[in-house]
């Protein structure tokens, strides 16, 4: 088998308050916090005899604040696997920078989620802070570590493009990753939409999937790869087994067989082949192929768009 590239989620906190997110929409919802590290153990046995990549990126939390991110970063470093982070980079001291840089090679990659400059980064990425996520870059890029500035466009930021594309290159980031919008099926209120050559049409698609019933397209599953699940398959901060993030987030994970009150497929008690050479899960790989048999969740998300 390839290797599997599994999108983790190693931990649910975050000091972020980004009003999409689905960490802030829960606590305005309950008014609590759900809070959960991945078990390091259980991780590493789960994986037993599988080749595998890692992408550290969470629905709710950001990686860098699992309570022994260095441990679960070395151990996984160990097997041979290759890790990129996703991270808002706030505040973490140059010490702990320092020994990450040092945990990690030349085939690993840090992608940091800077949503404009300084004045206007903090306006989504409420609580971030400018000062600590330069001191982070500053240090990591010392190391043979791959760095990417992920910038999403905002309504509030579409005029420093420039401007941040060559603070990247000034400050040595190694890639500067401009990242369409697509968050506007969302009606909060909030004016974040920039103008339309900047946002991501698939929403056009997605639209039509939620609004109009006669709607039918092509499916494209993004968890397979030459008809098998070994793309981005999806790990929450609970152990909770996916087969995508967008399956993981409060909407969809508890309307599929994968929800932790049904057959719950939780890496303390499955390995990665006992998950996938489930029959029902198999089925499910399988229906994904067709609009008819789609998930919800699927066709909202991997269905083709027609649009361009």
């Amino acid at each position: 088998m390839a290797d599997i590239t599994w999108h983790i989620e190693p931990t649910s906190k975050c000091i972020l308050e980004c009003p999409l997110c689905d960490r802030t929409w829960f606590y305005k919802k309950f008014k609590k916090r759900e809070l959960h590290e991945i078990d390091i153990d259980h991780l590493l046995n789960f994986f037993e005899g599988i080749p595998y990549q890692i992408n550290f990126c969470g629905n709710n939390g950001d990686p860098i604040y699992h309570s022994n991110f260095h441990e679960l970063c070395s151990r996984l470093k160990q097997t041979g696997c290759k890790i990129s982070i996703t991270t808002n980079g706030s505040k973490k001291s140059t010490a702990w920078w320092e020994k990450l840089g040092s945990i990690l090679t030349t085939t690993d990659e840090i992608t940091f989620s800077l949503d404009g400059l300084e004045d206007t980064n903090k306006i989504y990425r409420i609580n971030s802070d400018w000062k600590s996520i330069m001191n982070g870059f500053n240090t990591i890029k010392k190391y043979s570590i791959k760095t990417v500035w992920k910038f999403i466009v905002f309504r509030y930021n579409q005029h420093q493009i420039e401007e941040a594309q060559k603070l990247s290159k000034e400050l040595g980031f190694d890639e500067f990753r401009l990242e369409k919008s697509d968050r506007w099926l969302e009606e909060q209120g909030l004016n974040l939409k920039p103008a339309e050559e900047f946002v991501d049409n698939f929403n056009i698609h997605q639209l039509n999937v939620l609004k109009n019933k006669n709607y039918k397209t092509k499916m494209s599953p993004g968890c397979l790869i030459n008809d098998l699940p070994v793309h981005q398959l999806y790990i929450d901060a609970e152990g909770n087994f996916y087969p995508c993030c967008w399956m993981g987030t409060y909407r969809y994970k508890f309307k599929s067989i994968f929800s932790p009150k049904k057959l719950n497929f939780n890496i303390k008690n499955y390995l990665v082949n006992d998950v996938l050479s489930n029959n029902d899960v198999k089925k499910f790989f399988q229906s994904t192929k067709n609009y008819e048999s789609a998930h919800d969740c699927c066709k909202l998300q991997c269905g083709v768009n027609n649009n361009g």
